[in-house]
């Protein structure tokens, strides 16, 4: 089975080609695996972002080409090629092409990630690359290099920890072009997507943890029960030891910046794996290089599902996980075999509840972007949208002239609303919810001229939906919106629930009432009234999900407990007082035992608290000098 590869630049078909012709210049021997073995292919559209269009669509022929043919045809070409490569026919400038083309992208590919005695492994300081041939050994190396500097960041303050995080502020600013670039290249959304949701995102999260983590992380007093007098309760927030932590490929810069930073000034070592999809090579250490981030407190690995298993097989402390559920359900199988603590960030499918009182053009406005930025493909994105029946007719109108204002292009300027889809694998799913609502009697009313396997898919408004089609329930990540009247509170609040899903929501009423008595009562983790996706915005607030959507919280206080041991911890002074809940147990510590507990817990008023206080400290005296006596007298 041949290497699957989510290319933005190349169709399967041409991958395909491209394998074909790597086989056979590469067909592997020894330790060396051939070419469709390793994990480098994945690479290839870094390569053709580099060359010209006329050389690019040379390739993308050939390989097409390559891809229909049968293998000895390829291989009889090729050999040609390599012949002509030294002839002087006038036939030979076209062979010679071919030979340096497709044999230099191969080789580039390959031989520039082998090395350490032919295994195919790079060890370059920050990061561990694998093909699919050792990701356990590189597993293990990423691993034991964390491990070893775990002691000495585990001794710093969370003061000491910060000070690097600070830096790396001030580099995500000087390199934000860059950045942008990177993401840009490798996702294909729009620029102002990057800037907005990852660059801001991230700068935004460290200024949180540059005011607020060194007070959350402080040892902390803890209320002492008046039973448990003469003692002191306190609260330590301490590393776990190393986080797995593992990205998806929709928001690559902000979903590795976050965890990261996040388990770093909580003390722990990270071993860090982004999504073969949208890896970003060599941009998340290289920020962290120049922060000052030692390199052992964070190695970055590179590969696909099944490094992924071999990452957990080396026992991290705790796996922080966000994609898919799918995925998740893996994650979590894997990690309970060894009670390996995850915390899942997973899909959504996000309600929009409209009331009839809301100002018409900002609840439209919030639609739009809510449904529509990163072209839909975000877990809190609003993917159902449900209005009151007095304001429908009008909002949907409303609506579809905002869909059919948008500009959906490639960006290279900044002035494009809606990018190209990061995968053709999504595009497939968008299709197939939108071709199934179809049959089932939903009406187009934008996007009707997408050809249904474009990247490029344009704003798709849906009318006429049912609760029981995909596009109502299942997370379709694109920028599809089903529009659903209601006429009641009760009905919509039942329709908005109707799902596996729980991640988040948005409400929207003047009456704030109104929108916060059904907020309490969505089945969700977050909630932004007459607002969208803007909980998730606050770096103050925890961010997790319910149901399918995962559990766990990351982002704020509670967030920097998720990447903590809490250890509880009560002293008092030495001395040589015995418990009274000690042995021996006799028939008059039981009787008296029985009346401390009636004093303390019978209380219902003032009065009988007061009485309950006071028979407290009268039993408890009596309990204490009987304790006494029988401890003498056992000591004679």
């Amino acid at each position: 089975m041949m290497t699957q590869v989510n290319s933005r630049t190349f169709s399967p078909l041409q991958i395909r080609g491209l394998l074909k012709a790597g086989d056979i210049y590469i067909p592997g021997h020894g330790e060396f695996p051939r070419f469709s073995d390793t994990f480098y292919i994945h690479e290839i559209d870094r390569i053709a972002d580099y060359m010209t269009p006329a050389d690019r669509e040379g390739i993308q022929i050939l390989t097409t080409v390559f891809g229909v043919l049968p293998k000895p045809l390829v291989c009889l070409i090729l050999h040609w090629a390599d012949k002509a490569s030294h002839s002087k026919a006038p036939w030979a400038p076209v062979f010679r092409q071919i030979h340096i083309g497709v044999k230099g992208i191969i080789m580039s590919l390959y031989y520039s990630d082998v090395s350490n005695d032919g295994l195919v492994f790079k060890n370059i300081g920050w990061n561990v690359r694998c093909g699919d041939v050792l990701p356990t050994t590189v597993a293990k190396t990423a691993f034991d290099r964390v491990r070893s500097a775990q002691g000495f960041l585990r001794s710093l303050t969370p003061a000491e920890r910060l000070a690097p995080l600070k830096r790396l502020k001030q580099v995500i600013l000087e390199e934000q072009e860059r950045i942008v670039d990177e993401v840009q290249k490798a996702t294909g959304k729009a620029r102002t997507d990057v800037l907005v949701s990852e660059i801001f995102g991230v700068l935004d999260h460290l200024a949180f943890l540059e005011k607020s983590s060194v007070k959350f992380l402080k040892d902390r007093k803890a209320h002492t029960p008046i039973v448990l007098m003469g003692k002191s309760s306190r609260v330590f927030f301490e590393p776990l030891g190393t986080v797995l932590a593992i990205s998806p490929w929709n928001y690559p810069f902000y979903q590795a910046m976050v965890p990261i930073t996040s388990a770093l000034i909580c003390g722990n070592t990270v071993v860090y794996k982004p999504s073969e999809v949208t890896p970003l090579t060599g941009l998340v250490e290289s920020l962290l290089k120049k922060a000052g981030v030692p390199e052992n407190w964070v190695q970055v690995v590179y590969g696909d599902g099944k490094l992924g298993e071999e990452l957990i097989e080396q026992h991290p402390n705790k796996i922080f996980f966000t994609g898919s559920t799918r995925t998740g359900k893996r994650i979590m199988e894997l990690a309970s075999k060894q009670l390996i603590p995850v915390e899942l960030e997973l899909g959504g499918k996000d309600p929009m509840i409209v009331f009839e009182d809301v100002d018409l053009d900002r609840a439209v406005a919030g639609a739009a972007w809510g449904a529509l930025t990163n072209s839909g493909q975000s877990c809190t994105s609003v993917e159902r949208l449900y209005v009151h029946e007095k304001i429908y007719e009008e909002f949907k109108t409303r609506l579809k002239a905002a869909f059919e204002k948008l500009r959906i292009d490639p960006d290279k300027d900044g002035f494009v609303d809606l990018g190209p889809m990061t995968s053709d694998m999504q595009v497939g799913i968008v299709a197939a919810h939108i071709n199934e609502a179809e049959k089932a009697g939903a009406k187009l009313l934008t996007g009707s001229k997408w050809d249904r396997k474009s990247r490029l898919i344009p704003p798709i408004l849906l009318d006429q939906c049912s609760r029981d089609m995909k596009v109502a329930y299942d997370e379709t990540f694109g920028p599809v919106l089903p529009i659903i009247s209601f006429r009641s509170e009760e009905e919509v609040i039942g329709l908005a629930n109707h799902s596996e899903y729980g991640l988040s929501a948005s409400v929207w009423s003047a009456d704030l009432k109104r929108a916060t008595r059904v907020a309490r009562r969505l089945i969700t983790g977050n909630v932004s009234i007459n607002n969208v996706m803007v909980t998730e915005g606050n770096h103050s607030l925890p961010f997790g999900g319910t149901r399918n959507s995962g559990f766990g919280r990351y982002k704020g206080e509670f967030g920097l407990y998720s990447f903590s041991n809490l250890k509880a911890v009560m002293n008092e002074k030495s001395s040589r007082k015995i418990e009274a809940n000690w042995f021996p147990y006799t028939a008059e510590k039981y009787r008296l035992f029985s009346d401390l507990i009636h004093a303390v817990f019978s209380g219902t008023c003032a009065w009988t608290r007061f009485k309950g206080f006071v028979g407290f400290a009268i039993t408890g005296i009596k309990l204490e000098t009987y304790v006494a006596k029988v401890t003498k007298s056992k000591q004679s």
